[in-house]
């Protein structure tokens, strides 16, 4: 996130990190990175560093309220532990807990997760990676999803169908009324009414790949996000982080992100599975990320909300997902 988070002190994060992890820190350092929770880079006396996750358990893309979302991400942090024990060496899995547990509350509607400090540096949603890196990346997700039976039995289940859709629905059904969740309720309905023909499109076109995606093949334990902006490079190594959307989906949940349809890259992925790869999924997960976003984004601006840098960038973004949403659907 592009701001720190109202009603958090630092001061409560620190007492989080001695009293689960034994952690004495004499800094915490907020990063401005991402989209969703909130990071800081936390060092002790002695020079060590760690990275530092604190998690919105209700709400946003989680849906839920903070008990389903702590069950969630507590089951997401437990799978990603799960699959680096395995040996899935890339999974940036977080660090235990003086009690084994995978995370900590940090109050009732928030999270902390500690993570080992990487020197390296993340890529960017958007960034094309080298094609080295793709085949490496592709390797890496043949790998992933050949883990399966390690969490099968345990890993949440991620719905093709996001639970922002029906959220989306009603708002476009609400164009008529004003919006006054917050400043910018009034300009998103206005936006909304103005494409409101096209997202239709959209939705309807998602229904109709997410049909035919189902017929593909049985679900495997996926990343979720693994575009660029969380594939981490340190030293000659890829790591993938941001493992909070880690569940059973299609593979193409992870492919979408990778390349297009007959690239060497899905070559090189059906070699090593033995599955193909098919385009209607890749081209439903592709609408469905667009969707998602705007159905999420529209519910902000639908109620209580601040100008800040973060709904700032929300509001930056509407036209892309519009236009991606027309692109997609086409």
């Amino acid at each position: 996130m592009k701001a720190p988070p109202a009603g958090i002190s630092e001061s409560g994060i620190a007492a989080a990190l001695a009293v689960h992890w034994g952690l004495a820190t004499t800094e915490l350092s907020y990063l401005a990175v991402g989209f969703g929770d909130h990071h800081w880079i936390a060092a002790d006396a002695g020079g060590g560093r760690w990275f530092v996750t604190v998690a919105e358990l209700g709400g946003g893309w989680r849906g839920a309220a903070p008990e389903q979302g702590w069950a969630d991400l507590r089951a997401a942090m437990d799978a990603v532990i799960a699959l680096r024990d395995a040996g899935l060496e890339f999974a940036m899995a977080p660090l235990p807990t003086g009690d084994g547990q995978a995370l900590a509350r940090l109050d009732d509607d928030r999270a902390v997760i500690l993570f080992p400090y990487l020197e390296g540096a993340a890529g960017t949603f958007g960034d094309h990676l080298p094609r080295r890196e793709r085949l490496a990346l592709v390797a890496m997700l043949a790998r992933l999803h050949g883990a399966t039976a390690q969490v099968r039995d345990t890993a949440a289940v991620r719905d093709l169908a996001p639970a922002s859709l029906p959220g989306l629905r009603v708002a476009l059904s609400d164009l008529e009324r004003p919006w006054a969740g917050g400043p910018y309720s009034e300009p998103a309905r206005r936006f909304l009414a103005r494409r409101a023909a096209e997202v239709t499109t959209g939705l309807e076109r998602f229904g109709d790949l997410a049909r035919e995606a189902a017929a593909s093949g049985p679900a495997v334990i996926t990343h979720g996000e693994p575009h660029p902006g969380n594939v981490l490079r340190s030293g000659s190594r890829l790591f993938l982080i941001d493992w909070d959307t880690v569940g059973m989906a299609l593979p193409e949940r992870d492919l979408c992100h990778v390349a297009d349809s007959g690239s060497p890259e899905f070559a090189l992925y059906t070699e090593l599975t033995g599955r193909a790869v098919s385009d209607a999924a890749l081209a439903a997960y592709r609408l469905r990320w667009q969707l998602d976003d705007l159905g999420l984004n529209v519910a902000v601006f639908r109620g209580p909300h601040a100008d800040d840098a973060n709904t700032a960038t929300i509001w930056a973004d509407l036209p892309r997902l519009a236009d991606d949403i027309t692109r997609f659907a086409d």
